[in-house]
């Protein structure tokens, strides 16, 4: 499976296969994106077309490097929380899979802010708790959305399988599902920022941040240490948005992803800032690198890559 990762500067591709026990990553690519080709989430189809294909590219092929072979002509995308709109809502126990579906139909058509027949509707079950009754998260957005992504990919002969929420994805791959405790995930881009909390292993909170752009040194990665100040000042304050905004009470534990998360001194600052503890995003242990990867350059690289795996090990 190949997860595709469109983020506002680069477009990050990961090629997963599944063993008997483990995930192997095949080959990964990533590519900055010309213009703005992916602006706020409305696509620039010529732009992204370019840049994708340029990314498609930088994978290995047994023969020539285009076209993909079959294996890879399946794909996983993501929306961003801009895009779509989740929220979850408790309904009676007990209801069929179709009574479920009805309900979350009539649940949308209260909160969208556009048409029902406008929209892609999906939902999943969350476990009950101690409350009674069964909770269901909803999950919304545009068709036009989804209709961009799969006329890119169909263009590239690439067939789109499956479409996640990236909050969910990002979730999996960093591990989250399992933990008690409230945690905080932070998708650190070129161009803004997006946190994602989560509690019990439950979206219960995600929201786009822009940031002040930073400059980023070619020769070590690094950010200068102005831009680094600010930078976990303005987490800092989104940290406390989240938590006037929740009912989570307590000190959350924040991992980093995306592009800028490996820069160096960047996890100490926030967490100098915020009072909380922070790590990198780590690839789940189920996952191993193909002989073919250097294993430093393949640990440097997977805050970056967290989605595209995440996505590329989605099973339909």
């Amino acid at each position: 499976m190949l997860g595709i990762d469109i983020g506002t500067a680069a477009i990050k591709l990961a090629l997963m296969r599944r063993r008997r026990r483990a995930w192997c990553l095949q080959a990964y690519a990533v590519q900055p994106l010309q213009n703005a080709a992916n602006d706020g989430g409305r696509l620039d189809g010529v732009d992204l077309r370019a840049s994708l294909k340029a990314a498609l590219a930088q994978l290995p092929q047994p023969s020539t490097l285009w076209p993909l072979p079959k294996k890879a002509r399946l794909a996983a995308m993501a929306l961003d929380g801009t895009e779509a709109m989740t929220r979850v809502v408790r309904l009676d126990s007990g209801l069929t899979q179709q009574e479920i579906e009805n309900r979350v139909a009539l649940e949308a058509e209260q909160y969208l802010p556009f048409p029902l027949e406008q929209a892609c509707l999906d939902f999943c079950r969350l476990p009950q708790g101690n409350e009674a009754g069964q909770p269901v998260m909803l999950v919304a957005c545009r068709r036009e959305r989804i209709v961009e992504r799969m006329d890119l990919l169909m263009g590239l002969g690439i067939r789109p399988v499956t479409l996640d929420l990236d909050a969910l994805a990002l979730c999996r791959a960093a591990n989250l599902m399992a933990l008690p405790a409230p945690q905080i995930l932070l998708d650190l881009g070129a161009e803004g920022f997006r946190l994602h909390a989560y509690d019990n292993g439950c979206l219960v909170y995600s929201r786009s941040h822009a940031s002040t752009p930073v400059s980023v040194s070619e020769a070590d990665a690094s950010i200068g240490g102005d831009d680094l100040a600010a930078l976990a000042q303005e987490v800092r304050r989104a940290i406390q948005l989240f938590l006037m905004s929740t009912a989570c009470k307590g000190r959350a534990e924040i991992t980093l992803v995306g592009g800028l998360a490996a820069c160096p001194g960047l996890a100490q600052s926030i967490a100098s800032a915020s009072g909380s503890p922070v790590s990198l995003s780590q690839p789940p242990s189920e996952v191993i690198a193909h002989a073919r990867i250097d294993p430093g350059q393949w640990r440097a690289v997977a805050p970056q890559l967290s989605l595209a795996c995440a996505l590329a090990m989605r099973v339909a």
